[in-house]
């Protein structure tokens, strides 16, 4: 199968292509109207418009892993900002309005760790003016008088942590979302390959239904020809006397019957023919005609010893509930941790350098540390009442435990479906050879019959009950072999081998 990273249209395009293998290209092309397993199989996978959303929701669930994997990547920060500020006040002498002016800019990185740290580092510079005013006694009358302060540049370096002890804390937390998407993206995997292989077993149904529908429209036909004959050559022998006219209208109601049964079959291949385009999923296709019939119906190989533990070890079904399992004990982990206590541990150190009128100074400060501030600090936040946090760990594991109930039926049901396919694979095979065997002597009964009619010795009736016993051992001997080929395919798709067989590559 194609890797995690293949989108989900290459994926569906690509069981497309490999359903049109160098081996199915070397056949000799069927009549146009005739559809083939392979043609048939190839336009499903290319068009079926639930195959196309289950690979769809497969490309959605690879999308969100890859971005939970970048989720607590390095975040850049930039700010900057321009203030005046021109605040009247009230003074011995009057009102002033003194102007300051601050302009400042910074840029940080920060980044959140698997142990819940959150760490950042900050660069920040300003440059700020001031007017400040002062009481004047010495003068008469006083007065007030206003002078200007700076500019002033002063840069400042920051790095702070914080640190949960409690909440949030531990890589439990940190990988919760990343395991969360990657136990969604198992599911949707094994979804989409489910869906694929039911829709290949959909398809492939619907088509050996409408291949023995369209051999029992043939022999159908075959019998109609061959009673229309009889009913010919029983007609000129009663012209001349040599059988009973009766005898014409026993094959007039042979033919009759024939025929409604043939406007049966015909009816049953027209309601294949849509379910198989309905299954195929393309607005624009047209199907008519009939399925090919120009070979014998194929042989399916014995199943293997061990179908029914390799069906509980590969099923697809059972990898998406398995998923399923997963994602419940991931979610489980973390369920509560919202209502948890919180203590968290922050602290920071800076350095700062100012300068007045001129830069030196500031660096003279930032580089030799001469003005150095630290923090820690303790934060400590706990709900008075555990209720709620109880019941969403009692959701979280109830959760798990139907998940686990869910698979245990689901390989419960799948080890039965595995016995009755078993049984109805073997109840076909058997019901070959017993169809054959009775076919073989029904010809011959048949031939003997129609000999015997016209030498006289056995009457219309005899050889119409033979033609019908020969006519309906086909059709049993052929729905029997459409059930072989079913159960087979049913016992593929349970063992996750059918989607394995189709989309296998050429190399073999």
């Amino acid at each position: 199968m194609s890797s995690a990273k293949r989108s989900s249209c290459a994926w569906v395009l690509s069981l497309a292509i490999l359903a049109y293998s160098s081996r199915g290209l070397a056949e000799e092309a069927p009549p146009a109207n005739v559809f083939t397993e392979r043609s048939i199989v190839a336009a499903a996978l290319s068009h079926n418009p639930t195959l196309a959303a289950s690979a769809g929701d497969w490309r959605r669930a690879q999308l969100l892993e890859q971005a939970e994997e970048h989720r607590h990547s390095y975040v850049l920060g930039l700010d900057a900002s321009a203030t005046r500020t021109r605040s009247p006040s009230l003074g011995p002498t009057g009102i002033t309005t003194p102007d300051s002016k601050n302009y400042t800019g910074g840029v940080d990185l920060s980044r959140h760790t698997a142990l819940g740290t959150d760490l950042k580092l900050r660069l920040e510079g300003s440059r700020q003016t001031n007017q400040s005013t002062f009481f004047d006694s010495s003068t008469t009358p006083p007065s007030l008088l206003t002078y200007s302060l700076g500019p002033a540049y002063g840069t400042t370096v920051k790095f702070s942590l914080t640190q949960p002890l409690l909440r949030g804390a531990g890589r439990d937390v940190y990988y919760a979302e990343l395991d969360a998407a990657r136990a969604s993206r198992a599911s949707a995997r094994s979804a989409r390959d489910q869906t694929a292989s039911q829709v290949l077993l959909d398809v492939l149904t619907a088509y050996w239904e409408l291949n023995y529908d369209t051999r029992a429209v043939e022999i159908q036909l075959r019998s109609l020809d061959l009673a229309r004959a009889q009913r010919d050559e029983t007609a000129m022998r009663a012209a001349t006397g040599s059988v009973p006219p009766v005898d014409v209208l026993s094959f007039e109601t042979t033919i009759a019957t024939i025929e409604e049964d043939l406007a049966t079959a015909r009816a049953e291949a027209q309601k294949q023919v849509a379910e198989l385009t309905r299954l195929i999923g393309d607005p624009d296709l047209t199907l008519s005609g009939a399925a090919d019939t120009s070979s014998a119906m194929p042989e399916p190989a014995e199943p293997a010893q061990d179908v029914k533990q390799r069906t509980l070890a590969v099923s697809f079904e059972i990898a998406q509930q398995r998923a399923a399992v997963e994602l419940a004990t991931v979610q489980a982990r973390t369920a509560d941790e919202t209502y948890r206590p919180r203590l968290d541990v922050d602290a920071y150190v800076q350095a700062q350098g100012l300068g007045n009128k001129s830069l030196g100074p500031m660096y003279d400060q930032l580089g030799g540390l001469s003005a150095v501030s630290a923090h820690v600090g303790l934060t400590y936040q706990a709900p008075l009442d555990g209720t709620q946090r109880n019941r969403e760990r009692e959701r979280a594991l109830m959760a798990i435990q139907t998940a686990k109930l869910r698979l245990t039926a689901i390989e419960q049901r799948l080890s039965a479906d595995v016995d009755k396919a078993l049984t109805r694979e073997q109840s076909s095979r058997n019901r070959i050879k017993l169809a054959d065997s009775t076919l073989a002597i029904a010809k011959r009964q048949f031939e003997a019959e129609t000999e015997r009619f016209r030498t006289g010795s056995a009457t219309a009736l005899q050889v119409r009950e033979a033609e019908n016993t020969v006519r309906s051992t086909e059709l049993r001997a052929s729905r029997a072999r459409a059930d072989w080929i079913e159960a087979s395919l049913t016992l593929e798709h349970l063992s996750g081998s059918l989607l394995e067989r189709w989309t296998r590559a050429d190399a073999d």
